[in-house]
């Protein structure tokens, strides 16, 4: 859509299908030209309003010297990628709530305007006017409120569960805090679940699904970042490696690597130097043009990383994609004790999350 206050603001491609689906149902209902347009504007004006939103959090968090990414939009709502989140719980509470309080804000707009300039109450919401000008904003402002208490319900992915585990972080740590908004969350998310099922509304029920599997998700993704962060290169490197030599042939890694646990090699010179690596990827190709008696010296990755054994494993792993490094080596004493590879990393991370 654009950039502004240097956010680069992006639509989602499935967002057209929403356009065609409200088209669509205008015109099943009997809409006129004039309802239809007013119809599809509302919506548009909604995602406005759900932009908006996402540039109350993105600013708020410029206040903490936190960075946006970009703001994405699509059919199920908004997001704000930030760089990362404060440390600081009430800085975190700050972001979380400016969101909600754009919402608020609009409403607290709309409705004196509505009220004084028009005479107006709340709109029929059983006979829905989007071509009458005061009606539409009346819409507007309705559905302003709905966002803001939506997005206080106390569960993620919503504000509120962000809220939630803000005010608990100022008196505890921040993954036990999560893990109770995460519980508070899908007890909510069970409620839903029976209102919906109970009286027959289907979105709440879909709602309370959605909100019950991000709240899970929520505490696993930031239980692994705090273990990423905590665990050392030392503790999960492999002590036990093959030293690959520029002189050796494929043919000896290949069968290293058909027969033992090892997929990507680390190539040193005299004195347990290290020169290069063997990725994966240049041992499928070499299979691949059943080239076995090139040497390693001929087709060798020169880019590799040594790191001191008590590297976090968040750090490893940030400069290993950022350098598109497929294993480094762990060193003690100015000597290569250990190694880790992009498997290594992966197999880590599935243990821990099961």
């Amino acid at each position: 859509m654009g950039t502004f206050w240097q956010i680069p603001v992006k639509i989602h491609w499935t967002f057209g299908l929403l356009l065609s689906l409200l088209v669509f149902s205008a015109y099943k209902n009997g809409f006129s030209l004039h309802q239809t347009i007013g119809f599809v504007l509302f919506f548009l004006c909604v995602f406005i309003c759900v932009v908006f939103h996402e540039f109350g959090h993105a600013l708020m968090a410029r206040k903490f010297n936190v960075t946006t990414k970009d703001i994405i939009l699509s059919p199920i709502g908004g997001v704000a990628r930030l760089d990362n989140l404060p440390k600081n719980p009430f800085q975190e509470l700050m972001i979380s709530f400016a969101g909600p309080a754009v919402n608020l804000a609009i409403a607290a707009i709309l409705i004196p305007i509505l009220h004084f300039g028009f005479d107006t109450g709340w709109p029929r919401l059983d006979d829905f006017k989007y071509d009458k000008p005061v009606e539409f904003f009346k819409y507007l402002a309705f559905v302003n409120i709905g966002l803001f208490i939506f997005n206080l319900v106390p569960a993620f992915p919503m504000d509120g569960g962000r809220i939630l585990r803000s005010v608990l972080a100022m008196q505890m740590d921040k993954v036990k805090a999560t893990k109770i908004a995460s519980l508070v969350g899908k007890v909510i998310a069970i409620l839903f679940i029976i209102i919906g099922v109970f009286f027959q509304v289907l979105s709440l029920s879909l709602i309370g699904i959605f909100i019950f599997l991000m709240a899970g998700l929520e505490y696993k993704s930031l239980r692994m970042n705090e273990l990423m962060k905590t665990t050392k290169a030392s503790d999960i490197m492999k002590t036990q490696f093959s030293m690959i030599s520029p002189e050796d042939s494929y043919e000896k890694i290949i069968q290293l690597y058909t027969t033992a646990s090892e997929k990507n090699f680390l190539v040193f010179a005299k004195g347990n130097d290290v020169i290069g690596c063997i990725p994966e990827l240049y041992i499928k190709d070499v299979l691949k043009r059943d080239n076995k008696d090139i040497l390693v010296k001929d087709l060798i990755n020169l880019h590799f990383g040594i790191f001191p054994s008590y590297t976090s494993l968040e750090q490893l792993m940030t400069v290993m994609k950022e350098k598109g490094l497929s294993i480094v080596g762990v060193e003690e004493d100015q000597m290569v004790v250990g190694v880790i590879d992009r498997n290594l990393l992966q197999n880590f991370i599935i243990l821990k999350n099961s």
